[in-house]
C-alpha cells in the first residue's frame, strides 16, 4: 500500500464535508460513488421506482440522461431527457435554466443513463444537478438519487409494463454503451 500525503485546501476540505453530511444524513441507504466528482449519492432500484409510478407519487421526476438517439431505443413514460453533455459544459446557464424550469420544484429527482455504473453518466449528471442546486441555493431542494442499474434494469424487469414505458416496434432491445 502507498501512502501519500495531501495538503489540505478548501476544496479538499468541501468533498470531505460533503461526503459526510450525506453519509450522516442518508443513513444506511444504498451510496452510488462517482469518483469523477467526489459525491456520494442514494441509489433506488428498479422496484421502489416503479412503486412510485404506480402510486403516483406527487414530486417525482425521472431524469434521463442518454442522448436523444439512445432514447428512441424507449424511455419510462412521463421522464424528462436532458442529455450528459448539458451537465457538463463550463456555462451552466443552460442547466441553472431547466433546474428553474423543470426540477426545482421537483420533491424527488431519478437520475438514469443506460447501466448507471460508478463513474457514468448517470451518476456524474446526478452528482452535478446536486452541485447545482446547492450552488443555486434551491431550497428546499430535491432529493437526488441514480437508478440503480439503470433503465437497462429497468426494462429487463418491466419493459412489458406499457403503463409506465415508451417503446419502438419491436420493443427494448439491450444496448452495449
Amino acid at each position: 500500500m502507498i501512502a501519500k500525503t495531501v495538503r489540505s485546501t478548501p476544496a479538499l476540505r468541501a468533498v470531505f464535508k460533503s461526503i459526510t453530511l450525506l453519509s450522516t444524513s442518508q443513513g444506511s441507504c444504498a451510496i452510488a460513488r462517482n469518483f469523477s466528482s467526489s459525491v456520494a449519492l442514494p441509489e433506488i432500484d428498479s422496484d421502489e421506482l416503479v412503486k412510485q409510478l404506480d402510486a403516483k407519487a406527487p414530486g417525482l421526476l425521472v431524469l434521463d440522461v442518454r442522448s436523444p438517439e439512445e432514447l428512441a431505443a424507449g424511455s419510462i413514460r412521463g421522464s424528462l431527457n436532458l442529455p450528459t453533455p448539458l451537465f457538463k459544459q463550463a456555462d451552466t446557464a443552460p442547466l441553472d435554466r431547466a433546474i428553474r424550469e423543470h426540477i426545482g420544484s421537483a420533491q424527488e429527482v431519478v437520475v438514469h443513463c443506460l447501466f448507471c455504473s460508478p463513474g457514468k453518466r448517470g451518476p456524474t449528471a446526478a452528482a452535478a444537478l446536486q452541485q447545482r442546486l446547492q450552488a443555486l441555493a434551491v431550497s428546499p431542494a430535491p432529493r437526488v438519487s441514480v437508478l440503480r442499474g439503470g433503465i437497462d434494469a429497468f426494462m429487463a424487469k418491466y419493459g412489458s409494463r406499457t403503463d409506465l414505458v415508451t417503446l419502438p416496434p419491436g420493443g427494448w432491445k439491450a444496448q452495449t454503451h
